[in-house]
């Protein structure tokens, strides 16, 4: 979201820039008004409070959230794991889980602990990345339906506008005021759609897709855990995945984007293209 953030204030830099000295000439309280309250409120007509501030909450949890370090740590993590596993028991697990902040994989050792087999185990994480993917999805869609919306209020703003100026011809000081209104709700309206909305959307499916390449991750350590697999297997399932971000190497995704996986743990079906490794 940092990013974001950065090139929205590059935008506003350049057109700083470029305006200069007529740079408040593109300011309008009413058009403003009208574009950052217009959007949320005919939103809710379409959703309810819990899912805007649930795509709120999600939006805002991603701002403070760095993936790439996440993974790197908990690759590492997995690999001391597997070697404590083989030489003390699943016990080296009980020592870890508490130190654990991802809940996915806290939840994950502690089905180990409580002696769920493997596939109760993936059936479990699979029904909680799906639910985490269903949670992006919305969010994703929130910023869509806002993005659309603002153009539509940008052309309501024109049409009052004009028709305030149409009603006032006999006062001259009345045409520049609603002739600005009717300019700038458009402008407005492409920006915040455009550039501030639509963005956010793009940014949420983004991290959708790398958020499910490490919780995937997170499952096969977990199986190879309760497996007790070797480092050297460790290694070579959890470099499946790169450090790099994107779907996992070798991976497959289904004609319409969404992750496929069959058996136990049923499919991801939200946001990402990845599909799980391991699953047939």
């Amino acid at each position: 979201m940092l990013s974001v953030l950065v090139g929205l204030g590059g935008f506003l830099g350049v057109c700083a820039l470029l305006l200069g000295k007529d740079l408040a000439l593109f300011y309008d309280r009413d058009s403003l008004l009208l574009l950052t309250i217009g959007p949320i409120a005919v939103i809710f007509m379409s959703y309810s409070f819990l899912d805007f501030f649930s795509g709120l909450k999600t939006v805002s949890t991603m701002a403070f959230l760095n993936q790439s370090k996440e993974m790197n740590s908990i690759s590492n993590l997995l690999t001391q794991l597997s070697q404590a596993v083989r030489a003390d028991g699943v016990g080296a697990v009980a020592q870890q889980k508490d130190k654990v902040k991802n809940p996915l994989f806290r939840d994950g050792l502690a089905l180990i602990l409580n002696g769920f087999t493997p596939d109760e185990i993936r059936h479990n994480l699979v029904a909680k990345i799906n639910t985490r993917q269903s949670q992006f999805n919305s969010a994703a869609n929130l910023f869509d339906s806002m993005g659309k919306l603002c153009p539509g209020m940008g052309l309501l703003g024109t049409i009052i506008g004009l028709m305030k100026m149409l009603a006032n011809m006999s006062d001259p000081k009345s045409l520049g005021p609603s002739m600005a209104i009717a300019l700038l709700t458009t402008l407005y309206g492409l920006v915040f759609g455009t550039v501030l909305y639509n963005s956010i959307a793009d940014k949420v499916r983004l991290y959708a897709e790398k958020s499910l390449q490490l919780d995937t991750m997170i499952m096969e350590g977990v199986l190879l855990l309760k497996e007790k697999k070797s480092g050297a297997h460790f290694r070579d399932v959890l470099n499946t995945y790169g450090q790099s971000g994107g779907a996992p190497k070798g991976t497959q995704t289904g004609g319409n984007g969404a992750a496929q996986a069959n058996g136990a743990g049923g499919s991801f079906g939200a946001v990402p293209r990845s599909r799980m490794p391991g699953q047939k």
